[in-house]
Parts: C-alpha cells; structure tokens; sequence
C-alpha cells in the first residue's frame, strides 16, 4: 500500500457540503472475503485467480465481473455473478470488518455533514457489510448497484446519492479506493478523495494511504 499522502486537492470542498463514500475496500474491509469467494469459484472452474484476475474484477459490480468471468470460463455471465453473490454473502457474514478508521471516522462525520453510500455490491450484499460493521446507525442513505441503471464507472451512483443528499456534486467529496469507482466520483462531478494503494491517476483529486492517516484525520478535524 502507499504511504504518501497529498491532500492539497480537497482545497476546492473544504469543508464539502456532504460526504459519499464507497463501502467494499473503503468502508468495510470485504477485499478478503472477495478474494475468498473468486478464489473459490475459480477454483471450482479448474483455474487460478492469480493477481491479474483479481486486477480485472476489483470495483466491478456482480453483473460486471459475471461478464469478466464469463470471457475466462465460457459459462453464463448471469450464472457466475449469482454464484460470485452467494460466496461473497456467506464470506461477509463470516469476517467482513471496518476499515481501520472508518467507524470513528463515519461517526464524526454524521454529526457534522450529510453522508451517504454509493457501492457496486448488490444491495443485500451492502446492507449485510453495513450493517455486520456497526455502520447502518450512521448511514440512512446508500445506494447499491442494484438501485442505478449503470453501475460504476458510470457515474450514476454517485449522482443518486448526491440527489439523495440534497448538494450538488461539485459541492461534495467521494472517497474510494479503487480505479473504477475513481472514475464515477469523477464523471459525477465531485472531488476524489483516494484511499489506499489503488487510487492514483487523473479521476483522483487527492490522496491518502489510509483512513486512519493522521494527516487526512487533521483535515477532516479542521473544518
């Protein structure tokens, strides 16, 4: 993971009128139990999911990766995201925690500006991951990838929970921590705060290694 930071992007929303964030690898730590169920299901298939499987599937939604999977193994798009949904179900109920920052982070956050989700995952997925990490209280509003008619890169999601919040994107800022979602924030209109080792490049405003990074903790204290 990177561990630099440059925060001097968040200049145009300091402080931002709301807050969205992504869930899977922002929020919650469901990487693992991801990798646990394509590793499983490529495994049934006969094949290895070896780090460039996993670079084309993270931040796609289920629909998105069924299709990825697909072109691997020939079988139905729809049948592999439905079977990816049910191993990744029963992994979150499993393991999936916060990430490091996030519950103290969320919490001080609502009592200061409006926040929200916008995830790829189905919404069952994203409403089990909130809640088996203590978030739900925090987060009345989220919007899944079954809520949109496009679902990340597409900024559709993003826009929804703008909507949904009640500020206009430009007003906002959206923390992720892959490409994918980098690029909806982005085509939405918001600022892009990036989390983690994924997030570089020309969708992401600005940058930190991780939640809990002392300075992003700062800047979100000082507004």
């Amino acid at each position: 993971m990177a561990r630099t930071v440059d925060l001097a992007g968040l200049g145009k929303v300091t402080p931002p009128a709301a807050v969205v964030f992504d869930c899977d690898g922002t929020l919650m730590d469901t990487e693992p139990c991801a990798d646990a169920a394509r590793s499983a299901l490529f495994a049934r298939r006969g094949h290895v999911y070896d780090d460039a499987a996993r670079d084309s599937l993270v931040g796609l939604s289920m629909a998105q990766g069924g299709e990825v999977m697909a072109r691997l193994f020939g079988d139905s798009a729809s049948q592999l995201a439905d079977e990816l949904g049910h191993e990744l179900l029963a992994a979150v109920a499993d393991g999936a925690q916060p990430m490091p920052g996030a519950t103290d982070l969320v919490r001080r956050l609502a009592a200061r500006v409006p926040i929200a989700v916008a995830s790829n995952g189905p919404r069952v997925l994203l409403d089990k991951s909130l809640a088996h990490g203590g978030l739900s209280r925090w987060l009345p509003i989220t919007v899944s990838g079954d809520d949109v008619a496009s679902p990340k890169p597409h900024p559709a999601c993003y826009l929804a929970a703008c909507t949904a919040l009640g500020v206009e994107p430009a007003s906002a800022l959206a923390v992720e921590d892959s490409p994918v979602g980098a690029r909806a924030a982005h085509a939405a209109g918001m600022t892009v705060l990036g989390v983690g080792g994924l997030t570089r490049g020309p969708y992401v405003h600005a940058h930190a290694p991780a939640l809990d990074d002392a300075a992003l903790r700062r800047w979100f204290a000082g507004w």
